[in-house]
């Protein structure tokens, strides 16, 4: 009992020691956790904390993300390689949940362990310059920098460009005493203008920062940002020495080859050829992927010097017959053409280019520019046939957002509607041409074409099952590499249809993919055919007009033809018909072909007329919508010598007058309009010409109808209504298909109305339904056409373009029991801001763009979302995301102090308005009507001056210069790093 009460007292007696030094640990412990404290104790465990807990899982999910676009980014190697992979779009999707967790990462960072208080420090000790720039820190964490870097690049490589922005010019505001962080920062804000093709922003911040003072970082961000804006400006020779500057500094052999690849193509622009190919020697010494070795090879045989140009044709043929290049044979083929092209060897060029085309097997980007590089050839020879064939398959594999799409898509729809006229006239006059033959020389003619034919369909043959043994064989080795074969007990059977299986996708044709598969081979091997009969032949529209041509290719054939009647039936049997028709519908006989060609008076009449029709529509459409006046000008010449009394001549007439006149060819223009006049006293052609005021018109009727419009509605608002009716029928007979038409039809309407001419005036209205129905003011016509058809009376209201500030259509179902609605005067509620302007009365674009470009370059740190309305006539830009009365008031008036926003404002009615208020604005009231409920009720407000409002939405900062009240200290518990989500927004 002694020996337990003595070890009871030695426990008591060593306890209180122990106890104070566990109570002096925690205490330094939970003094270090606390944000409120600003020592070297809590600086350095929270950098400590945020650097290996937090922030650390957030980098190594941005390096995960950062990988996974390295990797799955797909060059396109026909242009210049992109300085950032995250510009694409398809790129910039890949990797988004790292780069979210980056983010996340970092904003918790940032919120648990940002210290914004003031170190205490003695007030009469002499403080040196480096301490007073310290003091002035708006965040005292030394490695929360990192945090706020991340987040604004992983919102860059998410693609979200302007985000960064924000986020980045925040960091500079907010380390605006540590240059080296603003160094990067201005960098990389720079870097994102670039990506947003916002030229001279990027321009304005790189000139700046020549004058400052950078790191070894900043430069490295600064010469990538510049190489990156001189590609945006095509200064390729200006980009070359920050790209070379770059190249240096970059890390990782895949990102280190993509720069040397691109250094490679900017020697290759800039004519320095011997340059060029040692960059591209060294992307192929650095092992990259074999798609960039393989093109870096590519384009060395493209830059060597143009006396070795069989040299380098040889050594791309060798790389094509290689099994190693049988997927880049499309890319081998262009090449070979492109430097045919350099010796100005076009037809080898030609042929090249449609080598590639049929040997393409993986389709994309470079199939797309073998039919690019193809039709711009055909189009600059005029050969407009095979160029509709090559745009129409370029369009439909061609990437939208490529530069080349949208000149692509308006050829080929220019060519989709001329193509068949010019098909025509050349079928035409091939079998008129072989009409004219003599037998033996016909018949030599179409075996010429059996004998191409028959070549065709061997070469197409032997291509299709090389295809389908390099298919099987790729297979096999995926087999041999692990894959299981399949065995008799385990492999499947495809039923022959789908009602003996019951399940949707047994049968083939319940399958999309296997159906979807199916096609693509199919097209690999034949192309895009219809479903039609004889499918293996393309174009069915000049296979004997090439054999009229002494000049054709046989060995080039791909067409077929149409069919006419040379035989009569009435002679021949039952049996000798149907092998007639069997002969003459197999294009490998000569009674398939003689069967066309017009031998007789009534078919050699039908080929005449089809051919004066071509000649017509193809001469009309060259000049309206081709623009080859040259042609134009032969083609229609050619109907009017050929074809005299062709109908619609006044029609052709008047186009050679106004090509002639386009042609400053004034003695023809005139003869020509004279043939209209004498010839055609009746056309509308010689009306429209006859006019006086033509030639006025002609120049400057858009100008002039405008003007005239305003004018007619000056006049309808004073009642002068027959002079508004002179106006209209002047317009009339000048401006038949005018763009204001509608307006001052429905201007007629209305003075019709008020002069008493009622029956006239619901004509009036009428007409502006039918004809113009696109046109926003058949809207309000139709509703009072249907208001008169429904029997009510009209009121004496005056149609007035200036009274729909004083319009509101409350629900005329609505309980007229209710009570009625009230504006809200809350002041510290959400608001919005208000632009209000009358239907297509300016540029909706430009002010979109303007008022953006101002949200972002005053408030990065504030997204006002920007939403249009449009309602009557009336249209609306509201930009939301004020929390009160007083931020929406403070924006209104830095916008107009702004000198270039308030012209661009001018005209434009403004509204501070609070969104419950904004839903019941023009249905329960008027813009006058909340005019003047504003005026009264918070015109009269006192509004602080220099309220600031361009501070993140859901974080707060504490600005260490503001005076904090002492707070009492209170110890806390060290917080608990987990995987929780932190409510932040920037």
């Amino acid at each position: 009992m002694a020996y337990r009460r003595n070890n009871t007292n030695r426990r008591c007696h060593h306890s209180p020691r122990w106890g104070v030094a566990i109570c002096c640990v925690a205490a330094l412990l939970l003094a270090a956790c606390s944000t409120q404290k600003n020592t070297s104790g809590t600086r350095f465990y929270h950098s400590i904390t945020a650097r290996f807990n937090t922030l650390h899982n957030g980098q190594m999910a941005f390096r995960e993300g950062e990988e996974a676009q390295n990797v799955g980014h797909k060059e396109d190697y026909t242009r210049l390689l992109p300085m950032f992979v995250s510009t694409n779009k398809t790129t910039a999707s890949l990797g988004r949940s790292n780069f979210e967790t980056a983010i996340t990462k970092s904003e918790k960072a940032i919120k648990v362990h940002s210290i914004k208080k003031r170190p205490t420090t003695s007030s009469n000790k002499r403080r040196t310059p480096k301490q007073k720039a310290y003091l002035a820190r708006k965040e005292f964490n030394p490695y929360l920098y990192k945090a706020w870097l991340l987040m604004g690049e992983a919102q860059f490589r998410r693609g979200e460009f302007i985000e960064a922005a924000s986020t980045y010019n925040y960091i500079m505001r907010l380390y605006s005493t540590q240059p080296d962080v603003v160094g990067i920062a201005k960098a990389r804000l720079a870097r994102c203008y670039v990506a947003l093709d916002w030229a001279y922003d990027a321009e304005d911040i790189l000139n700046k920062m020549k004058r400052d003072s950078l790191t070894l970082r900043g430069m490295q961000e600064r010469d990538r940002t510049a190489a990156a804006f001189h590609l945006l400006t095509q200064q390729y020779d200006a980009a070359i020495p920050y790209l070379k500057n770059t190249v240096k500094r970059t890390r990782g052999k895949l990102p280190r080859a993509r720069m040397n690849f691109l250094l490679g193509q900017l020697y290759q622009k800039t004519g320095d050829k011997d340059q060029s190919y040692k960059a591209f020697g060294r992307v192929v010494r650095s092992n990259p992927p074999y798609e960039m070795a393989f093109n870096a090879r590519i384009m060395q045989t493209e830059v060597m010097s143009e006396g070795k140009y069989k040299q380098m044709i040889a050594r791309l043929k060798r790389m094509a017959k290689s099994d190693k290049n049988k997927d880049y044979l499309d890319k081998v083929y262009y090449a070979i053409g492109n430097i045919y092209l350099s010796v100005q060897d076009t037809a080898a060029c030609i042929s090249a280019y449609e080598t590639g085309v049929l040997e393409s097997k993986r389709g994309g980007i470079d199939k797309a520019m073998l039919l690019l590089r193809l039709s711009q050839l055909y189009w600059e020879m005029e050969n407009y046939i095979e160029a509709a064939r090559t745009y129409k398959d370029c369009v439909a594999i061609l990437d939208k957002e490529h530069e080349e799409y949208e000149e692509s898509e308006r050829r080929s729809k220019i060519l989709t509607e001329l193509e068949p006229h010019l098909s025509a006239i050349k079928l035409q006059d091939s079998l008129q041409a072989l009409a004219q033959m003599d037998e033996p020389e016909r018949l030599a003619a179409i075996d010429r074409v059996i004998e191409a034919l028959k070549k065709k369909e061997k070469e197409e043959e032997k291509r299709a099952a090389r295809n389908a043994l390099q298919n099987n064989t790729a297979a096999g080795g995926r087999t041999n590499a692990g894959a299981q074969p399949a065995s008799p007990s385990n492999r499947q059977t495809t039923p022959a249809s789908g009602g003996s299986s019951g399940q949707k996708g047994d049968w083939y044709f319940y399958n999309p993919a296997t159906v979807a598969q199916g096609l693509q081979e199919f097209q690999k091997r034949w192309g895009q055919r219809k479903n039609e009969d004889n499918w293996r032949i393309s174009n069915k529209a000049t296979l004997l007009a090439d054999a009229a041509d002494d000049s054709f290719n046989y060995d080039e054939i791909n067409n077929d033809s149409l069919l006419g009647e040379i035989v009569d039936e009435e002679i021949l049997t039952d049996e000798e018909k149907a092998l007639k028709d069997s002969l003459e519908n197999d294009p490998h006989q000569r009674e398939y072909y003689l069967k066309q060609i017009p031998m007789t008076e009534e078919m050699m009449a039908s080929s005449h007329q089809t051919l004066a029709a071509g000649l017509y529509n193809a001469g009309i459409l060259e000049q309206e919508n081709l623009e080859n006046f040259p042609l134009a000008e032969r083609t229609m010449l050619r109907l009017l010598a050929d074809y005299p009394e062709q109908e619609n001549l006044d029609n052709v007439y008047y186009h050679l007058f106004l090509l002639y006149g386009r042609l400053m060819r004034d003695e023809e223009a005139e003869t020509y309009r004279q043939k209209l006049i004498e010839e055609y006293p009746e056309s509308k052609y010689t009306q429209l010409i006859g006019n006086p005021n033509y030639e006025m018109i002609a120049r400057e009727g858009k100008h002039v109808e405008d003007s005239l419009y305003q004018w007619a509605y000056e006049l309808y608002q004073a009642t002068a209504y027959p002079t508004v009716e002179e106006i209209y029928q002047y317009c009339t007979t000048n401006f038949p298909e005018g763009r204001n038409r509608a307006r001052l039809l429905f201007i007629r309407a209305m003075s019709q109305l008020y002069s008493g001419e009622r029956d006239s005036f619901l004509v009036s209205l009428k007409e502006v339904v039918q004809k113009y129905p696109k046109e926003e003011i058949s809207e309000l016509a139709s509703s009072i056409v249907k208001g008169v058809e429904d029997g009510r009376l009209l009121s004496g209201d005056r149609y007035d373009a200036n009274g729909i500030w004083g319009r509101r259509n409350r629900r005329s179902d609505a309980d007229s029991t209710e009570a009625a609605p009230t504006l809200s005067d809350e002041r510290y509620c959400d608001f919005a801001f208000v632009l209000a302007y009358p239907t297509d009365s300016l540029d909706e674009d430009q002010l979109l763009f303007e008022v953006a470009r101002y949200n972002f370059t005053n408030y990065m740190a504030r997204n006002f979302e920007i939403e249009m309305y449009e309602d009557q006539g009336l249209s609306m830009m509201v930009l939301h995301g004020f929390h009160a009365y007083d931020e929406v008031h403070a924006f209104a008036q830095n916008l107009y102090l702004d000198e270039h926003m308030a012209r661009v404002l001018e005209g434009i009615r403004t509204l501070l308005i609070s969104e419950d208020n904004l839903k019941m604005l023009g249905k329960e009231f008027s813009f006058d009507e909340y005019k003047a409920f504003y005026d009264e009720t918070f015109a009269p407000l006192d509004v602080p001056e220099d309220l600031q409002i361009d501070e993140p939405e859901n974080l707060e900062i504490i600005d260490p210069d503001d005076e904090q009240p002492e707070k009492k200290e209170v110890k806390e518990a060290p917080p608990v790093e987990d995987d929780d989500d932190f409510p932040f927004g920037f």
